[in-house]
């Protein structure tokens, strides 16, 4: 009996084994299958889709930093820049986040715990105050403020703080409130601020000093500004962004990830109507332009962290 019981027992384990494999593999054909985009198809996407504006995407390909021109749909990487950050949850928190200034001259990104801003050309420039929390997975913004470019983001005290690019030591407290995580975003004109508390999700109008208004129920993930007017922020599963009034915190539509991908980390473009976002909960770092007003979506390659800039309107 033993030879039978020892044949049983092996036997048992290939199915079990078996099926294990069969699951696995099935999980990874819902993957979709990477792709890239030629030049040309995407300067053609972003004419019918922008009705052919102006617009370029700055992105991460860790350790690398690239500008898309959407109008050629051509691709540069920027001279002397490096950053971090890849796959994998340990990773993925050092992206370089980067952020358009307004009128699309420079951004800021982080790396190795700094923050920092650069032109197109690679020629950059640290922004440092002791006060400013720039670990793992924050991101910095560009606003005016006082009729000078500040960089925005969350203090170590969990405060929303304006630091100036010109003069890092002047900054300014725009949201005194000790309750900020890891994710804030103020409006472009500094009057409406979203932010996330570890627990869940507000908007608050910047000059009534108060708390604000509670927009999620239970969770806390990825909020985002416009230049105006909306925030939204990222209910789980990754399918979909919540878009909410700035004012009154009510809720306005959703967003839906493209067909058959997830959606992550969406970056409001200097335009209320347009924005960018990736995936990557699984590593595989796609990226789209989206039309909020309609949903259409464009897709634009693999890679970390794109942001938009958007020239006017013709």
């Amino acid at each position: 009996m033993k030879p039978l019981i020892k044949y049983s027992v092996i036997l048992v384990t290939i199915i079990v084994l078996s099926l294990f494999y069969i699951h696995y593999s099935s999980i990874a054909n819902d993957v979709p299958e990477i792709k890239s985009i030629n030049s040309n198809d995407l300067a053609r996407g972003w004419e019918i889709l922008s009705g052919g504006r102006e617009g370029k995407i700055v992105y991460a390909d860790p350790p690398d930093m690239i500008i898309i021109d959407l109008k050629s749909g051509k691709r540069n990487r920027i001279s002397n820049l490096v950053v971090q950050g890849g796959k994998g949850r340990r990773n993925r928190g050092k992206t370089p986040r980067p952020f358009w200034s307004p009128d699309g001259n420079f951004f800021v990104f982080r790396y190795s715990g700094s923050i920092y801003t650069a032109d197109e050309s690679g020629i950059k420039k640290r922004i440092f105050n002791k006060r400013m929390d720039t670990s793992n997975e924050t991101r910095w913004g560009i606003v005016k403020f006082k009729g000078k470019y500040n960089v925005f983001g969350p203090s170590k005290k969990r405060t929303g703080i304006a630091v100036s690019i010109d003069n890092p030591e002047d900054f300014s407290v725009l949201f005194p409130h000790p309750v900020i995580g890891k994710h804030c975003e103020v409006t472009s004109d500094c009057r409406f601020i979203v932010y996330g508390n570890r627990k869940d999700v507000f908007v608050a109008d910047l000059l009534s000093g108060t708390l604000g208004i509670k927009i999620s129920k239970g969770q806390n993930c990825r909020p985002c500004a416009s230049p105006s007017s909306y925030a939204a922020w990222l209910p789980a599963p990754h399918s979909k962004y919540n878009i909410h009034n700035m004012k009154n915190g009510k809720f306005i539509k959703e967003l839906n990830a493209p067909i058959n991908e997830e959606i992550y980390r969406l970056n409001w473009s200097n335009d209320e109507d347009f924005a960018v976002h990736m995936f990557g909960s699984r590593g595989n770092t796609r990226m789209h332009i989206r039309k909020i007003s309609t949903g259409e979506s464009l897709f634009i390659g693999n890679g970390w962290d794109p942001d938009l800039w958007i020239g006017k309107d013709q």
